[in-house]
Formats: C-alpha cells, sequence, structure tokens
C-alpha cells in the first residue's frame, strides 16, 4: 500500500502515531521505533504494510520504505510543500473515507514541483481543490456586502471574493483571478501577488 504522511505524533520514546492519506482512506498507524526503521516526515510519499494487532486497537505501520522525490534535497520547495500538506491534514481532520482525488493531488504536486515554482504550483493546486469542493467562488460578488465588485477584487480566506474597502485590503485584478480560477494558471500574478495569494492560503483550507 502507499501514501502521503499527512502529520505525525511522538509519544512514549520515539514512537509515532502516523497519520497517512491513501487512495481512498485516511489511515492512522502506530510506528514502533527501531534501529533499522527508516526515517519519515511530514509529506514524504512511502510503501508500507498495515498490520492487526491483538493487543490494542489501533493497526501497526509496517515495512516502510521511502518513495524519494526529485525536489527532496530543495529545502525552500519542501518546506512550501510540508506547509502545503500540513494544511491538507488540518482540512481533513476527522475524515476516514476520502475521494481519490486528494491522494492524486499530492501526487501530482510532487511530479510537477522540481520543474515549477513551489508557490505557484501549490496555489494552483488549492484552487482545484476548492473547485473540486464546491467551495471556488467564480462570481464576482463580494461576499460581505454580497453585491457586484466592478474594481480589484480581495481575497480571504478560502479565497472568497470581496471589494477591497469591505475588508480593507488590496485586490487582484480581475483578469489574473479569472486565469486563476478557471484555467488554474498563476503566470499572470507578480511574485509580490504570489507571495500576498500564499499567505491568504496559510490562514487555512
Amino acid at each position: 500500500m502507499r501514501g502521503f504522511i499527512l502529520n505525525t505524533v511522538k509519544v512514549r520514546d520515539e514512537d509515532l502515531i502516523v497519520k497517512i492519506l491513501t487512495e481512498k482512506e485516511v489511515l492512522t498507524l502506530y510506528r514502533f521505533y527501531g534501529a533499522r526503521h527508516s526515517y519519515i516526515n511530514v509529506g514524504y510519499l512511502i510503501d508500507f504494510i498495515v498490520e492487526e494487532s491483538p493487543k490494542t486497537t489501533i493497526k501497526r505501520l509496517r515495512n516502510v520504505v521511502q518513495i524519494p522525490f526529485d525536489f527532496m534535497f530543495d529545502l525552500e520547495k519542501m518546506l512550501d510543500y510540508k506547509i502545503f500538506v500540513s494544511l491538507l491534514n488540518n482540512h481533513l481532520f476527522d475524515v476516514t473515507k476520502i475521494d481519490l482525488f486528494y491522494y492524486n493531488l499530492l501526487f501530482e504536486i510532487t511530479k510537477k514541483m522540481n520543474t515549477r515554482d513551489s508557490k505557484r504550483l501549490l496555489i494552483e493546486s488549492y484552487v482545484k481543490l476548492l473547485e473540486k469542493e464546491g467551495r471556488l467562488h467564480k462570481e464576482n460578488i463580494c461576499f460581505l456586502c454580497e453585491k457586484e465588485i466592478n474594481e480589484k477584487i480581495a481575497l480571504v480566506r478560502a479565497f472568497l471574493p470581496a471589494h477591497e474597502r469591505c475588508i480593507m485590503s488590496d485586490g487582484f485584478e480581475k483578469e489574473k483571478l479569472n486565469l486563476l480560477f478557471n484555467e488554474k494558471k498563476s503566470l499572470l500574478f507578480s511574485d509580490e501577488e504570489i507571495n500576498r495569494l500564499w499567505k491568504i492560503m496559510n490562514l487555512g483550507m
């Protein structure tokens, strides 16, 4: 079985509770510490076996093999990727059964990250997630005053649109947001604007 590590929590000694996103479900497994055990961390893609345990209700994580990424030694890209995975973990809180979309989204990110700007790729991936969940608001209607936005569009958490004056924040040009929301392309945004979008995304999925 393969899956992405969403979270790890250290328990007694060096044992871990590990949360893993697979193609069909989110697993919570117990991993015993041992000298032979490979190092695991948030965001890693691993091949593993789930073992039943008669002594506890939580199943065990065994025979872990890490599947490397091309960008693993690029510290900036790896940090951005781990931030995205941590946000996804919080978003999937208490989820067990899951759509294949989420596994495929992370898999697609890991395949493209080496040749793409990390923040642009992750923002585009986030927009895909919002659209999948029916939370992508493409209409130019302010979520606060419910009136049409005829100038620049400001964004809040989950990329909800608003008037600049309603949330006292600088907006983005409609043409740029239309390309991002409809075609999942961030190429029209400047690096400064990408950093602003990144900060908004980091408020939570």
